[in-house]
């Protein structure tokens, strides 16, 4: 093809498309999507029917949906996540006509690419490509006026395969010319993780614009490996995706140079914005409700990014972590004491939305061990032998007290019919001793606590004897002796006590003359005070005053010298 031929081509081409574009820009569609699947016979799969309003406001839609019923059949309809929520006709469908029926609308409007009508679980029959259609439809713009503003229709094309164990083949990827650019780099400050899951339906990409790069294409859809149809002659380096769909979906880039169109570059978006619903727990059939470890069935509903972990909260204790990694929709509690038990599960899917449920259940112990050999009455010198009765091959643990004192543990091992031996260390001293036993069997599962025996130790009989003399003889020496001591104590106060009258009766005689002769002075210096006053009067004659006060004082002295002869006989008498 020669030069001037081929850019007539480009120019024709580029005056066709500035005629149309204008023209569908704002045009409306209602598609299937996935448009293309492929299944195997008897297998199930979700279809959407999905709605882009071009960048107008629509507030209604409506169609009729056929496919073949040798080729597929409708199982259910779901309108959960429906943009819409007034509804003039429910999503029906009907397998003998071949026909699924829809009618409804909002009242605010809807403005986006990719909002779900409703869906539509389809099953596969027979190996054949079914084709599935839709017909009599309209958009209605939210203008007032009701006016239809749907432009095409585009049902899906599903290739059904009969079941086969041959591999899946490999998809063939885009083949890029040489010296063509190499795959771009794509990165995203919204969506960091190609593999997780996000709750945000916004996502922002960039990419490095390599030297010699003169248009860019980019798509968005489903295939994990399409070849992108957008072309930007002008390259970008960033883009922002709105209102991403529900799912996984999957951005394709390219680059162009002057020899053409380069490798194709994948970037997976995966969004989940609505949490898990329908949490159910429940114990599997026959749990044996005195097993300490317990398992919960749980029952979730997730219909994009799937669940897969857990945190349980058992009564007042911290929730903890539980990751399903192989799906299997278990969860393997911690071990329980026997009881009543409060389970809060709140259930995470892969975009960190979750849901909440709770589940009560009652542990028991099983029966209490038994002892059934066992002496009530022991001596010092013999160690007892104790048997009981349990579950077969049980852990007992064996408790021993000494009254007043700390117990001793004894970790046994029932044998196979569940009997269990104790035989002590050592002897027991004196004293009263009780026993209690506890098991936990093979499976982990606790048992009440037994009831409590008693043991009493007792003394040999030679040795009680001897204690008992010794015993008697420790209370009659004892007393002998302090009988002894209280007579010598008795005579040696009689003793002391005549000695000490004689002493008493000596010092008093001795106290009466000191006495009488300390008084005589008195009285002999009182006269010689009265005859020098009498001399240094004139009239050598004292008054009658004078006279009576000396009266008066000799009396005193008098009377001062009987009391005190009284008092020092009164003492000699008392002594």
């Amino acid at each position: 093809m020669s030069l001037s031929l081929r850019n007539t081509y480009v120019f024709f081409g580029i005056t066709l498309l500035s005629l149309l574009l204008p023209a569908v820009s704002s045009a409306a569609t209602m598609s299937m999507s996935p448009a293309t699947g492929v299944y195997s016979a008897g297998a199930t799969f979700t279809a959407r029917v999905v709605v882009n309003s071009a960048g107008k406001s629509i507030n209604a839609a409506e169609g009729t949906i056929k496919f073949n019923p040798q080729e597929v059949t409708v199982v259910s309809v779901d309108r959960s996540n429906s943009i819409f929520s007034l509804w003039v006709t429910e999503p029906s469908f009907s397998n003998s006509a071949g026909t699924v029926t829809f009618s409804g609308g909002l009242p605010t409007g809807y403005t986006g690419s990719s909002g779900t009508v409703f869906n539509i679980t389809f099953r596969t029959t027979n190996a054949s490509t079914a084709r599935v259609t839709l017909t009599g439809g309209a958009v209605l713009a939210n203008d007032g006026m009701g006016t239809n503003v749907l432009s095409s229709m585009n049902g899906g094309t599903y290739t059904i395969q009969a079941p086969s164990t041959s591999p899946t083949p490999e998809v063939v990827e885009y083949v890029a010319p040489a010296n063509t650019p190499g795959a771009p780099q794509i990165e995203s400050s919204t969506h960091s993780d190609r593999e997780g899951w996000y709750k945000t339906k916004n996502a922002v990409l960039s990419w490095t614009l390599p030297a010699g790069v003169t248009s860019v294409r980019t798509l968005l859809d489903e295939s994990p490996s399409s070849v992108p149809t957008r072309v930007y002659e002008t390259p970008i380096s960033t883009i922002t995706l709105n209102d991403l769909p529900e799912g996984e979906s999957y951005f394709h880039l390219q680059f162009r140079n002057e020899d053409g169109w380069g490798r194709v570059s994948h970037y997976r978006l995966a969004v989940d914005t609505e949490a898990p619903s329908e949490l159910a727990l429940s114990l599997p059939e026959g749990a044996d409700l005195s097993n300490p470890k317990q398992t919960l069935l749980v029952q979730v509903k997730d219909s994009a990014s799937g669940v897969n972990r857990y945190a349980i909260k058992i009564d007042n204790e911290e929730a903890y972590e539980f990751l399903d990694e192989k799906n299997e929709q278990k969860i393997e509690l911690k071990e329980l004491d026997p009881g009543l038990h409060s389970v809060i599960v709140e259930a995470f899917d892969r975009a960190g939305n979750s849901t909440v449920s709770s589940f009560s259940l009652t542990l028991s112990a099983f029966d209490k061990p038994t002892f059934t050999e066992y002496p009530n009455e022991i001596n010092e010198e013999v160690i007892p032998v104790v048997r009981g009765l349990t579950r077969p091959r049980a852990q007992v643990e064996v408790s021993v007290q000494k009254i007043g004192a700390e117990p001793t543990l004894y970790n046994l091992t029932a044998d196979d019919s569940g009997v269990f031996t104790l035989i002590p260390e050592g002897t027991f001293t004196q004293g009263v001793y009780e026993l209690t036993a506890k098991a936990i069997d093979e499976f982990g599962a606790q048992s009440e606590t037994s009831e409590t025996i008693r043991i009493a130790v007792q003394q040999p009989g030679y040795v009680q004897i001897g204690t008992f003399l010794i015993n008697i003889l420790s209370v009659v020496i004892p007393l002998l002796a302090m009988l002894v001591l209280l007579v010598l104590s008795m005579w040696f106060l009689v003793a002391y006590m005549r000695r000490f009258k004689g002493r008493v009766s000596t010092e008093s005689q001795e106290a009466l003359v000191i006495l009488a002769r300390e008084f005589a002075h008195l009285h002999e210096v009182l006269g010689q005070e009265q005859e020098r006053l009498t001399q240094a009067k004139k009239t050598k004659k004292l008054s009658k005053a004078e006279e009576d006060m000396f009266v008066s004082l000799s009396g005193a002295l008098k009377g001062a010298q009987t009391r005190v002869e009284k008092e020092v006989d009164d003492v000699e008498q008392l002594v």
